[in-house]
């Protein structure tokens, strides 16, 4: 049977889709914590119910109903509506799915809490709010302490990238490992002119094609913070050259992830052959040589054009 749209429309309409019973008691217990927020906004992908813009967390209420709490196991629930509400609400969880996506690229972290969650256990929906803050701040910090800048470039060639084995300083932290080949920028040197000077000084290369895909902050409680600004070189010419930091060695791609290297790099270095959207931004967390974390890629949300005047 076909629904009457004006009829649909007079139900939907009654909905409330702001200001909800669950949004009012997460913004009151957040309040009572001297917690600043922004709600619905306009310059966050899929305006949020709740936004902490300085931790950049996104913070969604979800009715069970409306945005299917464990809706495709729950065949009872899905046997008592029309095609149409099942549409519907398949249509809010593909969309829910698409913002938390977009948001995270973005470096947004998402939470998301039922109803449910919100009214029979506020102290534990407050506790993981406030375990991700301190999380953020933690990672933030060591982020605005970054003074350390390099570059990091992976040579192609015939399958194949240049990688160099670290073996020859016994104190470098890259000691046993594989890494690409770079280092520090020198004082008032860009880190395109530092990965070309790097290059040439390491490898004997003079680079003539490369891109330039984002950068990556590595976080170590046992080492300086660094930023690393990542390259993939296509085009070079001269002879390789004996390096004084290591092996050099051209290695076929689809081999090494199996060499020892940086966890975190096996996180990146698929991303150099995927289509090039845009320069991102990853934290790569570590403590001494274990990963605790990836975040990212994020990607810098796509500016708005201005619409001309009319005179």
């Amino acid at each position: 049977m076909k629904r009457d749209p004006a009829l649909v429309h007079k139900m939907m309409s009654r909905i409330r889709g702001k200001n909800t019973g669950i949004e009012l008691q997460l913004r009151a217990a957040l309040t009572e914590r001297g917690i600043h927020y922004r709600l619905y906004s306009s310059e966050v992908y899929g305006h949020p119910d709740i936004v902490l813009q300085r931790w950049k967390i996104a913070i969604f209420c979800d009715s069970e109903f409306w945005h299917g709490y464990n809706f495709e196991e729950n065949e009872q629930q899905r046997s008592r509506l029309s095609e149409f509400w099942i549409k519907k609400i398949r249509r809010n969880m593909a969309r829910d799915a698409e913002v938390n996506d977009a948001l995270k690229e973005q470096g947004y972290t998402v939470l998301r809490f039922w109803g449910k969650q919100i009214t029979k256990d506020i102290d534990g929906v407050m506790a993981e709010i406030l375990e991700t803050i301190e999380t953020r701040r933690t990672i933030e910090l060591m982020r605005e302490s970054i003074t350390a800048r390099t570059t990091l470039a992976y040579i192609e060639q015939d399958g194949k990238y240049l990688l160099l084995h670290r073996t020859k300083e016994d104190d470098d932290i890259n000691q046993g490992k594989w890494i690409g080949v770079g280092g520090h920028l020198e004082p008032g040197e860009s880190y395109v002119a530092a990965m070309k000077r790097e290059i040439f000084e390491e490898t004997g290369l003079t680079v003539t094609e490369y891109r330039y895909y984002g950068a990556l902050d590595f976080l170590n409680d046992k080492a300086e913070p660094e930023r690393m600004f990542l390259f993939k070189v296509t085009g070079f010419i001269g002879t390789l050259k004996e390096c004084n930091e290591g092996d050099l060695a051209w290695i076929d791609k689809k081999e090494m992830l199996d060499l020892p290297m940086w966890e975190g790099d096996k996180a990146f270095l698929p991303l150099l052959d995927q289509e090039h959207k845009a320069p991102f931004r990853m934290n790569l967390l570590y403590y001494g040589d274990r990963l605790l974390a990836v975040e990212g890629p994020f990607y810098a949300r796509p500016q708005k054009k201005k619409k001309k005047k009319k005179r």
